[in-house]
Parts: structure tokens; sequence; C-alpha cells
């Protein structure tokens, strides 16, 4: 465990956004996180791996706020069981619109849930593009709709290719936090992928 002074700084360094304070916060705790949400998503490896990467997300993006925070570890588990009282919540509801779909509609119903999500997710997704900043925006729309490279981006963009990279990866995180924030239900991962990241 970090001890207190060592921790201080690092939560120092991440409110001033220094990636490695944040890269070192990350591989001190994800491992202990991992151990304690992996029982509590039915065993469940991409479920877990979704849980604490929203957890780390809302630490990035809260990274101004931390130094408030007295013990890390602490705040860092209680982040973790809010998440899966959400995520729980979110299962239940996916599973009893899966049963009520089976029930009334056996044969169409996978059809209509795929449309559904569809729909639901394109218009969420949309508002969550058009709010990010303009820059992340753009590179966002030119990887995944135009189908450049990091390297093309980078080059007419004029950045290095790993500020495109960073950027991108910021964006992708955003929406896909947008959208399980914004939506009623969890949206299986094949609808995100085969919908923006083709």
């Amino acid at each position: 465990m970090l001890n207190p002074l060592s921790e201080k700084e690092l939560l120092q360094r991440l409110a001033e956004g220094d990636e490695n304070a944040f890269a070192a916060i990350y591989k001190q705790y994800q491992p202990k996180l991992y151990l304690f949400i992996f029982p509590l998503t039915a065993c469940s490896q991409q479920d877990a791996d979704e849980v604490i990467q929203d957890i780390f997300f809302k630490i990035w993006m809260r990274r101004d706020t931390m130094l408030t925070v007295n013990n890390l570890q602490a705040y860092l588990f209680m982040m973790a069981k809010n998440r899966l009282r959400d995520w729980h919540r979110q299962q239940q509801a996916k599973n009893q619109l899966t049963a009520t779909l089976q029930y009334h509609h056996p044969q169409q119903h996978e059809e209509v849930e795929h449309n559904t999500y569809f729909q639901e997710y394109s218009v969420i997704a949309r508002k969550a593009i058009e709010m990010l900043p303009d820059q992340k925006k753009r590179i966002f729309a030119m990887r995944h709709e135009e189908g450049l490279s990091l390297d093309e981006i980078a080059l007419q963009l004029n950045i290095t290719k790993f500020g495109v990279k960073k950027q991108l990866y910021d964006a992708v995180k955003f929406v896909k936090k947008y959208l399980k924030t914004n939506a009623d239900i969890d949206m299986p991962l094949l609808i995100l992928l085969l919908f923006y990241f083709r």
C-alpha cells in the first residue's frame, strides 16, 4: 500500500493531469479491485474489467477534486460498491426485458431487441459525440467515420501519433461512459463494436 506521503504526492500530480501518476495509481489498485469485483459480477472477466474501467474513468474525469480524498483505497472501494450496485440493477433490467420479449415474441425477440438497442444508442451516442471538445470530436470522426489510421490522422492534424491515440482513447471512453450513464439498460458489447468501432 502506498504510504501517506507518496499517495498525497500522487494525488497532487493526478490533480494536475499527470498521466504517469494516474498509471501508478491504476497499477497499485487495479489488482485489488479486480479480486473484490470479479466474484460479484458472476465471475465475468469482461464485466469485472468494465466496472474497473468505469471506476478509473471517473477518477480521471474527477482528477481535479482528488486532493480532498484522505484514503484512496477506501474511496476506490466505495466507488466499486456503488458501481456494482448499478451493474446489478442494469443486469436485472436487461434480464427482465429479455424474458418479456421471449414470452411475447419467441421467434422475433432477438431482432426486436437488437433494433431497440441500436435506435436507442445511436441517438444517445450522437449526443455524446457532439459534447466532445472540437479536437477530440474531429479525431473521433476521422477514425471511426472516415476510417483513417492513427498515422494518417497525426499527419493531417500535425500532432504526434501518441497525441492522437490519447485523445481518441479519451473520446471513446467518454462516449461509452455517456451511453452507460444515460441509457436505461446496458448495451451488448457487440452493438457498440458494430456501430462505432467497425
